[in-house]
């Protein structure tokens, strides 16, 4: 009976001394402070805007094989490529927006070359609805940064889903992810093969 006693001291004293090494062991959730995140996620929509709105560069500039051509058959590369290294070098997007980016220019140049719908030299492009992909806007509050406000946010792990405004019943839908804990924009709206789509 003894025997059996220490027996089962020794289990319990096992199983005491495992439960403590095991809960050093296991993480802790950190909670997640939405304050600092919608503070980031804020500066960043304005960084990116204020960019934009310094930024002269196309986007998905169309290439004249000639130039006295009246209709764009085609995507201008050259111009791609070094549009894409300079989004690149903002710092501003994730991969997931960059692959999207590609994605969007190797839709609209087979689009071109196929001549479905002719988008003519001097006129708007025939997609979109005219307004800024970057804001959906016409103009930017370039005078009031400050009142660009992020509302309905939403985050998952490392990803994050909101809108920015800066009212006047305008909001734009943004996607941001973490890359190597810094916060970077992976969709926006209007950047999606269907707004480019005709």
């Amino acid at each position: 009976m003894i025997k059996q006693l220490q027996i089962g001291l020794k289990l319990l004293i096992l199983c005491f001394l495992a439960n403590i090494a095991y809960s050093q062991n296991k993480k802790i959730a950190t909670p997640i402070n939405y304050k600092n995140d919608r503070a980031n996620l804020q500066a960043l929509v304005i960084k990116v805007l204020k960019w934009h709105d310094k930024d002269k560069n196309l986007d998905f500039e169309p290439l004249l094989k000639n130039p006295n051509d009246s209709l764009y058959l085609g995507l201008n590369w050259h111009s791609h490529k070094k549009r894409v290294k300079e989004l690149e070098k903002t710092n501003f997007f994730s991969k997931d927006f960059l692959d999207n980016y590609e994605k969007i220019a190797f839709h609209l140049d087979k689009e071109l070359k196929k001549n479905k719908i002719k988008y003519k030299v001097g006129y708007l492009p025939p997609y979109g609805n005219g307004a800024n992909e970057w804001c959906e806007c016409q103009d930017l509050p370039s005078d009031d940064w400050k009142s660009i406000k992020i509302v309905q946010l939403k985050i998952i792990d490392n990803s994050a889903i909101f809108k920015w405004t800066w009212g006047d019943n305008l909001s734009y839908i943004v996607k941001a992810k973490k890359e190597n804990k810094i916060w970077k924009i992976s969709e926006l709206e209007k950047f999606n093969i269907r707004n480019f789509t005709w």
